[in-house]
């Protein structure tokens, strides 16, 4: 049963994490806004507007404003759930780290291997985007696939050389890359507010999608509810800011209040972007069948040049959303390393922390080098379809445990308290269930398959060490 805590404004968190069972390793040296910046950069509003969001237009038309709206009201609910959870658990394992106390052991390791293989997911496709803009913005480059791959590779060793500094070098360096997305999501929806050429409400209700014949045609509501399922991943990454818990200074309640503020920030800039799009497009099949829909409209009314701009911007976006997101899952891999979810020799591996900059840098090393091998193997596509559905499995399993935590730890210290509850948490679970049950056959049989393993893993390796470490531990006591 969970016990009340004290929080403090001056290092609640750090002495609740003692309280915890852990020792303070990282570096404290976020504030909460810093905090607020690593989550939002890990988001990349810019990625994930112009490149996350290509998997909904191409899948489900504009049937996409439907989707990306109910997205949104899940993203606020989620928010909250984080903001409490986070609070009594601020542990740098993240989405991880909340799995873990507040759900029963098999279904932990559901949570958990949906959530840690999407450090193979969004770096690659995130990579990918990047490629595929540096293509466009050089023609003059190699083109093809086999050349973008090369490009998104480079932009994640890259990534990695940055990674592997200090936690206050690389919060500057993101402040920098998401001051310059600010900018232009400022500018894009400036662009759209000042040219509609259909109205919010007809984007909404009348929701279209391109037919088999080319044509446009009426797109139903199982369409919409599609969408939503891919908006899982492209308005999503808030939840980063739970990485950097060991990482933030102050009480258990910064750490609740960055992540609720992130997670709030990430729908307003993203879900404005995807839904005003195409309020703006002129074209609405052009609009669809645009290799970025989101350029076309910035081409359509400001021209080549605002296009190469924000290109530019784009690509450095991307570049500095991945910073932080091989920043937080090296973290979630090294906390999972400490807490010995794996076999002991690996665990020893990811538990390595550098003594100068204090990094875990074999968890960035080991996401880095798979990360550079999935792009020649894989298409952005396909990545961020089914990394909608792996963060919606997880998101749900935390609805569940959240739950389950108001029922099985009445008195802990809640410092970040959500309000409304259970509203949030049902909401969240509804939709996400419709969302999942709505996803292809193919995509719903990949997710089935990695819960089968995780659960293999779980019935087969970790339950038997764990028995036979408690025998052992009675023997010795004996």
């Amino acid at each position: 049963m969970g016990k009340k805590f004290i929080d403090n404004p001056t290092n609640g968190a750090e002495l609740r994490l003692i309280d915890l069972g852990y020792k303070q390793e990282l570096q404290r040296g976020l504030s909460v806004p810093g905090n607020v910046i690593m989550g939002l950069a890990n988001v990349s509003p810019v990625m994930a507007a112009f490149t996350y969001a290509l998997a909904a237009f191409a899948t489900v038309g504009t049937a996409t404003a439907g989707g990306t709206l109910l997205q949104c009201i899940n993203v606020l609910c989620i928010g909250l759930i984080l903001g409490e959870l986070g609070s009594i658990y601020p542990v740098s394992g993240g989405l991880y780290s909340i799995t873990s106390y507040v759900l029963p052991k098999p279904l932990v390791f559901l949570g958990v291997f949906n959530f840690m293989i999407q450090a193979f997911i969004y770096i690659p496709a995130i990579a990918m985007g990047v490629g595929a803009y540096m293509q466009i913005l050089f023609p003059q480059l190699p083109q093809g696939t086999l050349a973008c791959s090369i490009i998104s590779a480079s932009s994640i060793i890259l990534a990695l050389l940055i990674g592997l500094n200090s936690i206050i070098l690389n919060n500057r360096v993101t402040t920098v890359f998401l001051i310059v997305q600010l900018i232009i999501v400022f500018v894009f929806l400036y662009v759209c507010f000042a040219n509609p050429a259909r109205s919010l409400g007809d984007v909404v209700l009348n929701p279209q999608i391109i037919g088999a014949s080319g044509e446009l045609e009426p797109a139903s509501m199982i369409t919409i509810l599609t969408g939503m399922g891919i908006m899982c991943a492209a308005i999503d990454g808030y939840g980063a800011s739970l990485g950097f818990s060991e990482e933030t200074k102050g009480s258990c309640k910064g750490v609740g209040k960055a992540v609720f503020c992130t997670a709030l920030l990430t729908l307003l800039l993203v879900g404005a972007c995807d839904v005003f799009s195409m309020v703006a497009a002129p074209d609405l099949k052009e609009f669809l069948t645009a290799d970025s829909p989101l350029l076309y409209v910035i081409q359509s009314y400001m021209g080549p040049v605002w296009t190469t701009l924000l290109n530019v911007g784009i690509i450095i976006a991307s570049f500095g959303c991945n910073i932080v997101l091989i920043n937080y899952m090296a973290r979630v891999l090294w906390t999972g390393g400490r807490d010995r979810l794996w076999p002991d020799a690996i665990n020893r591996q990811l538990c390595k922390v550098s003594g100068k900059s204090q990094v875990p840098y074999v968890g960035l090393l080991v996401i880095a080098v798979v990360d550079c091998v999935l792009v020649f193997a894989s298409d952005i596509v396909t990545m961020i379809t089914f990394g909608g559905m792996s963060a919606a499995v997880v998101y749900l399993l935390i609805a569940i445990g959240s739950i389950r935590s108001r029922i099985v730890d009445k008195d802990i210290t809640r410092p970040f308290k959500m309000p409304l509850f259970p509203i949030p948490s049902i909401l969240v679970i509804c939709f996400l269930c419709i969302a999942i049950g709505s996803q292809t056959p193919s995509d719903l049989m990949i997710v089935g398959i990695i819960l089968v393993i995780a659960m293999l893993y779980y019935l087969l390796y970790y339950r038997p060490r764990e028995k036979r470490e408690a025998r052992e531990g009675e023997n010795k006591e004996a």
